[in-house]
């Protein structure tokens, strides 16, 4: 089966690196990182296992893959000794998984916009452990169903359970979208982890990208209701929180040559109005009018720190 180079692309690379700098705030709940292990659908070049390995080797992993070769390329891959790969279907995973007292970071990783991913996504939470730590990353591609009526009606029959209202309709835009697809998690959160039981999933952060596709993910804490406000506490100061549900953040990094972010990197951080300050420095546009430009331009401010640099070398 092929997959996307998700390790060549910048938006997903700046997504990823989000939960990096997300896991670093679980330990202001007052637990230590070696209590955790870190479960993936890791992908043939197992990225995120090389980065958290990286920043925090003291965190078990575990990886699951189904397709056989997909599995062959993680074991050539391996980035460490300490990540246990397993094959199999994650379903099954999913329905024999027993945390017991263990706290877990789950990244649910999906390539497509499927109802077996909210499935997925309440299963793990009924299982999940207070202050285990969940991210959700899904397709969410407004071209799939806009201005396609049966596509419309599909969506409604196939999603109806966790859409805010039955006639709901796909929204055309991004935005809309990504939108409605985090109010489908927030409402598949609340059927799995009902007023009745003591625990709730709290957000943290969300973002929509797109990596050739439109793009969602969500990353959140498990935790006891009376606990919630400590929980947001702990991540207040996390770089782009959000704590509320409000609309997703926005990743759109320009394409820039080393020379280029050599150049701008010495400006940064320039507070507001970043765009238009970097515009000027360069002194010519990158993107199709100055507008976009600067747009293009104060997203690399906002995430300069987590764009990669892809460098060519020879074997």
């Amino acid at each position: 089966m092929r997959q996307p180079p998700y390790h060549l692309r910048p938006n997903k690379a700046v997504d990823r690196l989000t939960l990096i700098e997300a896991v670093k705030y679980i330990i202001n709940l007052g637990v230590s990182l070696s209590d955790y292990t870190y479960y993936t659908l890791g992908g043939p070049h197992l990225e995120d296992c090389r980065l958290i390995y990286e920043f925090y080797p003291e965190i078990k992993m575990i990886s699951v893959e189904e397709d056989e070769d997909i599995f062959k390329r993680q074991d050539f891959h391996l980035p460490c000794g300490t990540l246990d790969i397993r094959q199999g279907q994650f379903k099954s995973f999913l329905t024999e998984y027993d945390p017991k007292d263990e706290k877990s970071i789950f990244w649910l990783d999906y390539t497509r916009f499927e109802p077996g991913n909210f499935e997925d996504f309440m299963v793990l939470l009924g299982k999940a452990t207070p202050y285990s730590m969940i991210k959700v990353t899904m397709r969410a591609e407004p071209r799939d169903y806009f201005n396609k009526k049966r596509k419309a009606q599909e969506f409604q029959n196939r999603f109806g359970a966790y859409l805010p209202r039955p006639e709901t309709h796909p929204p055309a835009t991004g935005k809309g979208f990504a939108s409605l697809v985090q109010t489908m998690l927030r409402i598949a959160s609340q059927k799995a982890l009902s007023s009745a039981t003591p625990l709730t999933f709290q957000p943290v952060s969300s973002f929509r990208y797109s990596d050739g596709t439109g793009m969602f993910s969500l990353t959140g804490i498990v935790c006891q209701r009376d606990q919630q406000d400590g929980v947001k506490e702990a991540f207040k100061r996390l770089q782009f929180s959000n704590l509320t549900w409000a609309s997703p953040r926005l990743i759109d990094m320009p394409i820039l040559s080393t020379k280029e972010r050599l150049h701008l990197q010495r400006l940064l951080p320039c507070g507001p109005g970043a765009g238009a300050i970097l515009r000027q420095s360069l002194g010519y546009l990158i993107d199709d009018d100055q507008e976009s430009t600067e747009m293009k331009l104060q997203q690399y401010a906002d995430f300069h720190r987590y764009y990669p640099y892809f460098m060519k070398a020879t074997p």
